[in-house]
């Protein structure tokens, strides 16, 4: 039964990334229609929301909650990650790969969730 529920569970995140990742994105709403996202960003927020969740609220206690948190914050906690300033063996590599405009992007779009 867990295998089954695993697998639903991980379709589920990947029909979701392929949705996200179209080529024409229509831009992801947050909860409140306050943000859009760039396909780019877009194309992040499945391995964001696999521990925040889509909406920014994590189902598991290890993970914070972004929605609603200052833009200023976030973009400062995903620039250390990046910078390894701020080092951490998950999100570090996460954050590598994002440009500046994505990062202020996806801070915006978590901020915008409440």
């Amino acid at each position: 039964m867990k295998q089954l529920f695993m697998g639903v569970a991980l379709v589920g995140l990947l029909g979701s990334g392929a949705a996200l990742a179209a080529d024409k994105p229509a831009g992801l709403q947050g909860s409140h229609g306050q943000s859009q996202l760039s396909a780019q960003a877009s194309s992040m927020l499945p391995l964001c929301a696999s521990c925040h969740g889509l909406e920014g609220v994590s189902t598991e206690g290890m993970y914070p909650n972004l929605a609603g948190q200052k833009v200023e914050y976030l973009v400062k906690q995903l620039q250390q990650f990046k910078s390894r300033e701020r080092n951490d063996p998950i999100m570090s590599p996460m954050a590598e790969p994002l440009s500046p405009e994505m990062v202020n992007e996806l801070a915006a779009y978590f901020a915008s969730l409440k």
